[in-house]
């Protein structure tokens, strides 16, 4: 299996293990003189929910949580969540906080007739990679592409019994119904990981559309 490895730094640290940020830059030379080309991940190995595995070091006897990606003009973008109820994720965790773990590495399969060598204009030789099987996602102490770090982990308050309320509101309910929806939903929303914004401007980062659909279930 081939890696390429991405050093990242945590700006924000939660307390449920969110984070997001490129892992592969497309057409950059990274330490290894390699060069994922845009679009490269033709295939992906994934959990049932669609997302893929993230590890610690590329062990899959030590699984750290799982992350939903996706390919644009600018590289591999994960957007996942590490279980930190396993003792061994949230040891780790600390040590991504403080800097010690600051790298992220996938693990990825060239499909045939995906790779070629070419020479830069030093006579390094170059392996650009055009198709490949991405495996997984793995926590590394090391990182081998500068151009790649994850970019954002999320950083929210509790769920906010208020806040829910006036969304509630919102899509048209009464206000004594707001409340009542509002009581139901809490716990729910608080342990799902449907996360409540710490102010108005923040709430583009949460899908209402999704709390609407609660809403209705209710009714």
């Amino acid at each position: 299996m081939n890696r390429i490895n991405a050093p990242f730094e945590l700006k924000n640290a939660d307390s449920k293990g969110h984070f997001k940020g490129y892992v592969a830059v497309f057409d950059n030379v990274d330490l290894g003189r390699d060069v994922i080309e845009k679009g490269a991940f033709k295939k992906f190995k994934t959990t049932k929910d669609g997302q893929i595995r993230i590890a610690l070091n590329h062990d899959l006897r030590q699984l750290a949580g799982k992350a939903k990606f996706t390919q644009d003009d600018h590289g591999l973008l994960l957007d996942g969540k590490l279980n930190l109820n396993v003792s061994y994720v949230k040891d780790a965790y600390e040590l991504m906080k403080d800097g010690t773990l600051d790298g992220m590495s996938v693990g990825f399969d060239i499909m045939s007739g995906g790779w070629r060598y070419e020479e830069n204009e030093n006579k390094d030789l170059i392996r650009y990679i055009s198709k490949a099987e991405l495996w997984e996602g793995s926590i590394v102490p090391f990182g081998m592409n500068p151009e790649a770090k994850v970019e954002d982990i999320k950083q929210y308050n509790k769920c906010d019994i208020h806040r829910l309320e006036k969304v509630a509101q919102d899509h048209g309910c009464s206000r004594k119904s707001a409340l009542a929806i509002a009581n139901t939903f809490k716990e729910y929303l608080s342990d799902s990981g449907l996360l409540i914004p710490q102010s108005d401007s923040e709430v583009s980062r949460v899908s209402l559309d999704e709390i609407k659909t609660l809403f209705e279930k209710f009714k």
